[in-house]
């Protein structure tokens, strides 16, 4: 089928040929979706024309590897290859959720604006993108692991050194933690990389707020171009806490915008405060 632009496989099982034949059967494909496809062990995507793909993997293969020269959409999930190779140099918008991997190699994206990235070794996954200039929309997401492994530690500044020119950036809770942690331990204190920083969204919980003001005044100080900061509290945080919280960081940066909402696993964000 020469002509076939799009295809979806869901729940189904290939073998590693199987995925060659697809490959060699419809080279005009555009859009292609693999969701919960198992059985697969070193797979490989080689589609010259392939513009957007979806694949989650069900289960855990050796490798894998993407080979799509005008690939400009990419959502791939996968737990822990060995090793894990894209060359998708015309990527633009890429979700990427892994949990580890042994090796990563990823060509040079030369146009890549909306990046979002979850891992259990995140700080590792961050340091895989030899140059993140290009990136506009940045939003991260640190993994809980399910065995225990020794990591890179994320931290907000070597974050922001690999994606310099970043204007949105959302913390999703367990990476707002780790950058948390990682400012009370001197993260930030001598580093002033922030200034393209316009929109800041963040999902936090508070278990002191003398501990979490600190790290929120201290991205406020270093964000000169900051318009607008929104907050997602955690539901179970008391409420006085939360009014505190709201309370000080208002009247300390009036200047800026800021959003109140409420955050809880599994649901989705709830926004009761637009800013003004």
């Amino acid at each position: 089928m020469p002509t076939l632009i799009y295809l979806t496989l869901e729940f189904v099982r290939l073998e590693d040929e199987d995925l060659m034949k697809i490959n060699e059967c419809f080279p005009s494909l555009q859009v292609l979706n693999l969701v919960g496809v198992g059985g697969l062990k070193d797979p490989k995507i080689n589609l010259l024309h392939l513009k957007t793909c979806l694949w989650t993997a069900s289960n855990a293969p050796v490798s894998l590897a993407i080979f799509a020269p005008k690939l400009v959409k990419l959502k791939l999930k996968c737990v822990k290859p060995k090793s894990l190779v894209l060359e998708t140099p015309l990527l633009s918008d890429f979700h990427f959720s892994l949990e580890k991997a042994n090796e990563v190699r990823l060509k040079e994206f030369q146009i890549l604006k909306n990046l979002q990235l979850e891992s259990s070794s995140l700080g590792s996954l961050i340091r895989k993108f030899c140059s993140g200039n290009t990136v506009k929309k940045l939003k991260v997401n640190s993994l809980k692991s399910a065995e225990p492994v020794k990591v890179t530690k994320f931290c907000l500044g070597t974050l922001l050194d690999i994606f310099p020119n970043v204007n949105s950036l959302t913390l999703c809770p367990r990476a707002w933690s780790e950058a948390e942690t990682c400012f009370h331990k001197g993260g930030l204190e001598s580093w002033s990389g922030m200034k393209k920083v316009k929109e800041f969204i963040a999902h936090l919980v508070v278990d002191d707020i003398d501990v979490t003001l600190p790290f929120i005044f201290s991205i406020l100080n270093k964000c000169s171009n900051l318009s607008d900061m929104a907050l997602l509290i955690h539901h179970e945080v008391d409420s006085s806490i939360a009014s505190n919280l709201i309370s000080r960081c208002t009247a300390d940066h009036p200047r800026i915008r800021w959003r109140w909402g409420v955050w809880k696993e599994g649901a989705e964000d709830i926004w009761v405060s637009v800013g003004i």
